[in-house]
């Protein structure tokens, strides 16, 4: 029988490298592709010895060849520069232009791993695309139809990203991580001589700005008249009470720091045409309900009312909740008040393990 041939997108880390490791040992027709994403030319990473993308620098490239040519594996590097900038820096900028918080991550997996990488795969007469992701899909027979559920280890499960993939696409994405932890993980790359990614530094957080913290690179690309300083006030009686150093810099239930008050105060929200940042008390970031847009389901859509399980946010406890409303917008309710609901983030819907779609938190 021919080989079924798959291409592993090897970003020069551990995870990836395993997953190469275990489909050619799983016998696939394994292809090493290298996505070259898009690089801020105006950080300030020779200055600051900070990398130029924190998942695919020179360095990474210069990896990900090397697992490729030890495990016997054709190579291709990939560019995607201009399509993830337009698809996911433009977008990440946009969202903070317009007052939100996005989660480019989101967008990422959506456009450019399983968008225009599963677009390649075609284009190389493969049968399916894997990633390093903690996550599983299996086929059910009973529903007949593709699942998407959370991988085995909960502190790496990365569904949260992937609520927006369907079936079509589902039917040829491969995670060949999603029943190990970590640790096993890494067990894995000791015995099979890939130390050195066990020693590797894991890139965390956004990879297209090499800080910590996005405000810089905000500060770098959108207009300096979003960085304006602007009136703080109480949201509850609309008291002014200090100044803010640019909307930008703030997301709900994050402490804003002012001075002079009694009670510690927290972000509830923000105006932009008014270059208002309202905050509160604690209990005032509670809310029994938020509306999505951009819903989307793995399987079946969910009947009005039905009872399900929603995270607000990567890491979150899932809430349970009713879901309302049609076509790519739905109110949810939840069985109890939530904390710091954030405009931009993903709400993620499912039931135990298994993951049902997803949307935007308006």
């Amino acid at each position: 029988m021919k080989r079924k041939r798959v291409l592993v997108g090897l970003s020069g880390g551990l995870d990836s490298t395993i997953s190469a490791l275990l489909l050619t040992r799983e016998g696939y027709d394994v292809i090493g592709i290298h996505l070259k994403l898009w690089t801020d030319d105006k950080a300030p990473s020779l200055t600051k010895n900070l990398p130029e993308n924190k998942c695919c620098s020179v360095r990474d490239l210069m990896l990900a060849r090397g697992v490729a040519k030890k495990l016997n594996m054709p190579f291709y590097v990939i560019d995607f520069r201009e399509k993830f900038k337009k698809a996911v820096v433009d977008e990440f900028l946009e969202g903070f232009n317009m007052g939100i918080t996005p989660n480019p991550c989101v967008e990422c997996n959506r456009t450019v791993k399983f968008g225009f990488f599963l677009e390649k795969m075609k284009d190389l007469s493969a049968d399916f695309v894997a990633t390093g992701h903690y996550s599983r899909n299996e086929w059910n027979p009973k529903r007949k139809m593709w699942e998407l559920m959370r991988g085995c280890d909960d502190t790496k499960d990365q569904s949260y990203f992937l609520y927006n993939l369907s079936q079509e696409k589902l039917a040829h994405v491969l995670f060949p991580l999603g029943n190990f932890t970590k640790q096993k993980v890494r067990e894995i790359a000791r015995k099979n001589g890939f130390q050195e990614f066990v020693e590797k530094r894991e890139s965390q957080g956004v990879c297209f700005y090499p800080e910590t913290q996005y405000f810089p690179f905000l500060e770098r690309h959108l207009p300096k008249s979003l960085f304006q300083k602007g009136s703080i006030v109480l949201k509850k009686n609309g008291q002014h009470i200090g100044e803010h150093e640019g909307l930008p810099r703030y997301t709900v239930g994050q402490r804003a720091k002012v001075g002079g008050m009694i009670c510690p105060l927290y972000v509830l929200g923000s105006d932009l045409s008014k270059n208002i940042l309202y905050v509160g008390e604690n209990e005032e970031l509670f809310v029994d309900e938020l509306h999505l847009k951009k819903v989307s389901f793995i399987g079946e859509e969910l009947e009005e009312g039905s009872p399900i399980e929603i995270r607000i946010r990567h890491g979150g406890k899932p809430e349970r909740a009713h879901i309302f409303g049609k076509n790519d917008e739905r109110l949810i309710k939840f069985d109890k008040k939530i904390r710091a609901i954030t405009p931009g983030q993903s709400a993620v819907f499912s039931r135990g393990e298994l993951i049902l779609g997803g949307g935007v938190i308006v």
